[in-house]
């Protein structure tokens, strides 16, 4: 009986080689998103980006309908004090939300006021020395808790070593070859960028960075044509775009997926070596978490289920955007290995949750994981994860694969 539900359940989700989604998952609006380098209310600091059509408690219906029978005394008043009840629980619950959001807003704003004091010696100092400082300790630490949002584009950059001698020149070339050529994955780039961070509203059609983030995609099809445009790019595009103009985010584009082996495997679709990927990642969860990867082991969750999605997207599509954003900041220092660590820490973080979980909620959970993450314990999280296999570091069993 047990094996014949985990069978229905696992229908419920369709895999490919970069995305694994459950079908007709509900829709989340992320609440806690930081818009950087684009001009809408600055950073829309002001609103909360949730559709209120109706107080659920405007849903529920008090009285009997008339088409069916009075109730007695009895059943009237046994109607009235649950409704009382649910009401009641109910208007706590939207209460708690709402100082739930309120306290994530305000540590949100905390955070961001924080890494701005800290803009003048990023600018003045690292970036002019930036070769000669990146791999201080000083420089280490000050850079693991967040890089401010006014220099974050300018260092990732110089993060990304331009290893391809790319320019301006080449992303004008490979753009107008692309809408020369009329190409056939134009298409595909629009409607994937159409479902890319849909609650900020700036990359649907007509938003103000579709076309930027269409551009970007489309000179990359033509730099690099044996791989073209595979699903999923576009969250990686459009973490490029809202941190640095388009001719910047190409070069760095290029150069991201060139300089890490990860990427290369997935958009070559070379499955031997992803899934001997995935057998690092269980082995590395294993040493970590051995009480948790005995769970996934007992409910049939493989890694393809979440991490797919995690580490092709690197954490755009599952994570609210202010902390994709420090992920990507100490990613494009640390490279595949941070990807790696960060997953780990994740399931770290939520381990006590995960226990209780079947199949099915702890595959959805984990495909998008919760608005109100911590974004300080999980980095606590992911400092804590022991990277090395049978004395040998990451990039060494990479390598060796």
């Amino acid at each position: 009986m047990h094996e014949k539900n985990e069978e229905s359940s696992t229908i419920n989700f369709i895999k490919n080689i970069f995305s694994s989604r459950r079908i007709s998952l509900p829709i989340t609006v992320p609440t806690n998103t930081i818009v950087n380098n684009i001009n809408i209310n600055n950073n829309i600091n002001n609103s909360k980006n949730v559709i209120n059509v109706i107080s659920s408690v405007g849903l529920i219906l008090q009285s009997r309908p008339p088409n069916l029978p009075a109730k007695n005394s009895r059943e009237e008043l046994l109607h009235r004090k649950q409704y009382d009840a649910l009401l009641d629980a109910i208007k706590k619950r939207e209460l708690r939300e709402e100082r739930d959001y309120q306290k994530r807003r305000a540590q949100q704003l905390e955070d961001e006021n924080k890494l701005s004091s800290n803009v003048q010696y990023w600018d003045q100092k690292i970036i002019p020395n930036f070769n000669q400082l990146k791999s201080t300790a000083e420089v280490r630490e000050l850079w693991w808790f967040g890089i401010p949002s006014a220099v974050r584009g300018r260092i990732w950059r110089l993060a990304v070593d331009n290893n391809l001698n790319l320019t301006a020149e080449t992303y004008t070339d490979c753009l107008k070859q692309f809408n020369t050529a009329n190409h056939a994955e134009s298409a595909s780039i629009k409607l994937d960028i159409t479902r890319t961070f849909p609650s900020l509203q700036i990359f649907q059609k007509n938003g103000p960075l579709f076309e930027s983030l269409c551009n970007l995609l489309g000179a990359y099809c033509i730099f690099k044509p044996e791989i073209g445009y595979v699903q999923g790019m576009s969250f990686i595009g459009a973490m490029l775009i809202l941190n640095m103009d388009t001719p910047d985010a190409f070069i760095c584009l290029a150069n991201l997926f060139n300089n890490n082996l990860y990427h290369n495997t997935a958009f070559t679709l070379n499955q031997i070596k992803i899934n001997k990927y995935w057998t690092i990642f269980n082995e590395l969860l294993s040493r970590n978490l051995s009480c948790l990867h005995k769970h996934f082991l007992e409910i049939n969750l493989t890694p393809d289920f979440f991490l797919l999605d995690w580490l092709f997207t690197i954490y755009a599509k599952a994570l609210p955007l202010d902390v994709t954003s420090r992920i990507w900041d100490v990613f494009v220092r640390d490279g595949d290995e941070f990807l790696f660590k960060t997953a780990i820490g994740i399931l770290m973080l939520y381990k006590n949750e995960l226990f209780s979980m079947d199949f099915v909620h702890a595959a959805q959970f984990l495909i998008k994981l919760p608005d109100t993450i911590k974004v300080d314990e999980m980095f606590k999280c992911i400092k804590s994860v022991n990277i090395e296999i049978a004395g040998k570091t990451f990039d060494q069993i990479i390598l060796s694969l």
